[in-house]
């Protein structure tokens, strides 16, 4: 089967925050993250499923260099989960954004993957 991804995932990896519909907070490790999504590690039981919505808090620099993603749940495997980006606000955006574009080290490539990411 041929790969399909659109969007070039950055091995990233760093505490987070998961916070599900009913406010609980479950501690995770992100693995990659791309302009579409992130796959994050769990060791926690999870009980959400595929389709639910979930908050991402990940922190850059421990102090005010956050990414705030309000994602949907596409995939739960044992100790993993793949989440798709739903929104972001504009400072986590500009700050994915640059994470992105460090770790491409293409601007083209990152151009084409907002004109994806904008089409969709």
């Amino acid at each position: 089967m041929a790969e399909r991804r659109v969007f070039t995932r950055i091995g990233f990896s760093s505490p987070a925050w998961l916070v599900g519909a009913d406010g609980h907070q479950y501690h995770t490790e992100v693995q990659d993250i791309s302009l579409h999504g992130v796959l994050v590690s769990v060791t926690e039981p999870w009980s959400a499923q595929n389709g639910d919505i979930i908050e991402l808090r990940l922190s850059l620099d421990g102090h005010d260099q956050n990414i705030m993603m309000r994602t949907q749940q596409r995939y739960h495997q044992p100790g993993f989960i793949g989440l798709e980006c739903q929104q972001l606000d504009i400072n986590s955006a500009s700050h994915l954004r640059r994470l992105v574009e460090l770790n491409l080290g293409d601007e083209t490539l990152l151009q084409r993957q907002f004109e994806e990411l904008i089409g969709d």
